[in-house]
């Protein structure tokens, strides 16, 4: 289950418009490249579905990669802009989605129904702060308040079958196993109420499998802020703000 609990306030509006087309390709492109991910079970293979958009150009448009996609985004090849609107393309070069939006948040359609993506954000490292950068206390998310101890504590859950719901604090990485340098099945935005169905604790770390869209993912209950401030990463309830 995963649902968003708080709201954002939007990035400057970037309509896929005349007048945004007149500032040239060139502007429209730089301002949309880069990686979007939607969670939208209808789309997504073993992960989050990530498309990259390239600024190269390529026949056609411009290029693209892209990871855990599925149903009709499952042949993405590359984009273009058609009709004033971001279109991605399949290896046919047929349209599969028509997108607007800013340059947080792109919606439209696809063959097969709606579609969002998000941009994806760098997320919180998983590593630890340098012995030369330790800061006073773990702080909550992004926040400057000093997370409590109960708040650093590994869930409890009951066996068989047992799950309790948790907050997501900041740009969160689920990993395909719980240890830092596994796959990345999805970035979960901050603000995310997610389910927790497993946690431990190992070398000293607390790592809780959490359950994204229609797929699952282990998430580090402590992470670093630009390599030097240690975080919480997740509250053990849905709520924006301690």
């Amino acid at each position: 289950m995963i649902r968003i609990y708080t709201s954002t306030a939007a990035a400057a509006f970037f309509a896929l418009t005349a007048p945004v087309l007149a500032q040239s390709e060139a502007d429209f492109v730089a301002a949309f490249s880069g990686t979007w991910q939607t969670l939208d079970p209808s789309f997504t293979k073993d992960g989050a579905c990530r498309v990259e958009l390239r600024s190269q150009s390529v026949d056609g448009g411009f290029g693209l990669s892209a990871e855990h996609c599925g149903g009709t985004l499952s042949d993405l090849d590359h984009w273009a802009i058609v009709d004033n609107q971001l279109a991605l393309r399949d290896s046919s070069n047929k349209i599969v989605a028509r997108l607007g939006g800013n340059q947080r948040r792109i919606n439209g359609d696809t063959t097969s129904g709606p579609i969002v993506f998000e941009r994806v954000t760098q997320s919180a490292s998983a590593g630890s702060p340098s012995p030369s950068t330790r800061s006073p206390c773990t702080y909550y998310g992004y926040t400057a308040s000093c997370a409590d101890a109960k708040d650093m504590s590994l869930p409890e859950i009951a066996p068989n079958g047992g799950s309790v719901e948790a907050g997501v604090l900041v740009a969160l990485n689920a990993r395909k196993e719980a240890r830092s340098d596994a796959d990345v099945v999805a970035t979960i935005p901050a603000g995310t109420c997610v389910r927790l169905e497993e946690c431990k604790s190992q070398s000293g770390e607390n790592w809780c499998r959490a359950q994204v869209a229609n797929f699952s993912g282990w998430i580090k209950q402590t992470a670093t802020r630009m390599n030097r401030w240690p975080i919480l990463t997740f509250d053990q309830q849905c709520r924006s703000s301690k």
